[in-house]
């Protein structure tokens, strides 16, 4: 998830020499997208939590000017969370802005404002609908049959309705004594899906969707490289992977705040090469 500390000289060296006038004028659309970003959290939230729980905003780039986006994509930065679909097909990642997305699909950016883009949502309701026989059941497999039955029953509780937001069932294998036949009989029955996370901060975090839909396996390593955790976890969603429905109090804190200081360096000429009086 996105970081709380918003650093604003850091995002601005990120930001390429520009024309002033192209500097002037990105960073009001920025101000005015974030007040829109900001208004559509403000409005689901007075409309109740349901109506917050499933909102999904999009804006798509070519509502912008194209010279205006690289002021605008360094300024919101990136989140810790990156999601892939269908080996690259679409590509996401959240930006700076808790619960803001940035979408590439089918040669189109987009922004997207919610708990997670539609498109993962229902590639994440697709697959197999539930653990088959096993696979590769040879005279070398032990535990497998146990943690795909503990797989197949825990998978069969999701509430397919709703993002959860509570830790998900998981079945670690980090300390299990499993042999190479085990993890090859595991592998082989439930498959590998079409959905990737990638999860940065203190360590990194792999999660890969299996065949079976509810099923996924993730790997976590320090910044070292040493294993944390190696396991599966049945959830639509892992909910460390979409934003939780709380995130949208830090969305509508990082908006004005950033507002704020774009408008104050707008002011003093910090951005554009001129106070902005003059500049007008």
């Amino acid at each position: 998830m996105s970081s709380l500390t918003l650093d604003g000289a850091g995002r601005w060296a990120e930001v390429p020499q520009l024309p002033p006038e192209v500097e002037r004028a990105a960073a009001r659309a920025l101000v005015d997208f974030l007040r829109e970003v900001e208004k559509a959290v403000l409005e689901a939230k007075a409309a109740g939590p349901e109506v917050l729980e499933e909102l999904h905003r999009v804006w798509d780039f070519r509502s912008f000017d194209r010279a205006w986006l690289p002021f605008i994509l360094p300024m919101l930065g990136s989140g810790e969370v990156r999601i892939t679909l269908h080996d690259g097909l679409a590509r996401m990642e959240e930006t700076g802005i808790p619960a803001l997305w940035r979408l590439q699909m089918g040669g189109h950016d987009s922004f997207i404002l919610g708990r997670i883009p539609r498109c993962v949502w229902l590639a994440a309701r697709s697959g197999e609908e539930t653990v088959g026989t096993i696979v590769n059941n040879g005279s070398d497999v032990f535990a497998a049959p146990a943690i795909l039955e503990e797989l197949r029953a825990a998978q069969q509780k999701i509430d397919w309705s709703r993002l959860p937001e509570s830790p998900a069932h998981m079945v670690e294998l980090t300390k299990q004594p499993l042999s190479p036949g085990d993890s090859r009989a595991i592998l082989s029955t439930l498959g590998t899906g079409d959905i990737r996370a990638e999860i940065t901060g203190f360590a990194k975090s792999t999660i890969n969707r299996t065949g079976v839909r509810g099923i996924w396996h993730t790997k976590m390593l320090n910044n070292a490289g040493k294993p944390l955790l190696d396991a599966y976890v049945c959830a639509v969603i892992p909910p460390e992977v979409a934003s939780p429905c709380e995130a949208f109090d830090d969305t509508v804190e990082r908006c004005r705040e950033m507002v704020d200081w774009v408008e104050k360096d707008l002011e003093r000429g910090a951005i554009g090469g001129e106070p902005v009086e003059e500049a007008r």
